[in-house]
């Protein structure tokens, strides 16, 4: 149940803030973000080792377009055949190369919401196996889970019970933490470290000191039965502006493992 955390303030040296937790299963081997793609050479992205593709990727600041950074969490509604199936991997990839998505047969992905944040503020993408939609997100904070922004898609067809709580449970603890705490204004290349560039909101990067068992935790671990165990593989803090990109992890979300990825 991935969980992106998100500030849009167009007056703001970095107008766009993103905090993005990524949950996977435990067994699904993953590489530190890095250039992965030949042929998309400023992009920065951890690489999916199954599928090849990435959930969150970075354009760097000395591409021509200027700076970008695009995730991708899984959505609920018709599934893709299973023949055609595409992987939802590749979306960052070509969004943050900045091509438009326009697959002429969506219903080879399965369903999905794609973030797109650049200078300008940040768009929403949702794909619900038969409809296209496209919003931009108004100024402010914003929390977009598996159900979509704030949880306000009521249908879930195909959502498991400890889903919905799970999401639910976030949405009510999180959303009043990021609306309140302080916004920063993390700069690259500022010799500071990640505690320093982002400040108050590394409360929420840490997730709150709730523990991995509790419905609420942004950095949670679960047992899914036969399906495996399912946990917070990666915590990604990333600041947008026309200046540049800030990107920071922490792999070993609950650990200080925080580090600044290089993106330049």
């Amino acid at each position: 149940m991935c969980t992106a955390l998100i500030s849009v303030d167009p007056g703001s040296r970095t107008p766009v803030l993103l905090l993005f937790a990524r949950d996977e299963m435990a067994d699904r081997a993953w590489q530190l973000p890095g250039r992965y793609w030949p042929e998309r050479p400023r992009l920065v992205g951890g690489r999916d080792e199954r599928e090849g593709g990435t959930w969150l990727a970075v354009r760097s600041a000395d591409d021509a377009a200027g700076p970008r950074v695009v995730c991708v969490l899984n959505g609920f509604g018709a599934h893709a055949d299973p023949e055609k199936r595409r992987t939802r991997g590749q979306l960052p990839l070509i969004a943050a190369s900045g091509e438009f998505i326009s697959d002429p047969d969506l219903t080879r992905y399965d369903p999905f919401h794609l973030l797109i944040g650049d200078a300008a503020g940040v768009s929403l993408l949702t794909w619900d196996g038969s409809t296209l939609t496209d919003r931009k997100l108004a100024r402010g904070t914003h929390l977009v889970s598996n159900r979509g922004l704030e949880g306000e898609d009521d249908h879930l067809p195909t959502a498991p019970d400890l889903a919905v709580t799970l999401i639910e449970a976030r949405i009510k603890h999180f959303r009043p933490l990021l609306r309140h705490l302080p916004r920063p204004e993390p700069m690259p290349d500022h010799g500071h470290s990640t505690q320093q560039a982002w400040g108050a909101w590394m409360r929420l990067a840490d997730g709150d000191g709730l523990d991995t068992s509790d419905v609420r935790a942004l950095i949670g671990k679960h047992d899914w039965g036969e399906h495996g165990m399912w946990l917070t593989s990666s915590v990604s803090l990333v600041a947008v502006g026309s200046g540049g990109v800030r990107y920071d992890l922490n792999p070993n979300p609950g650990a200080s493992e925080w580090f600044e990825v290089v993106t330049a």
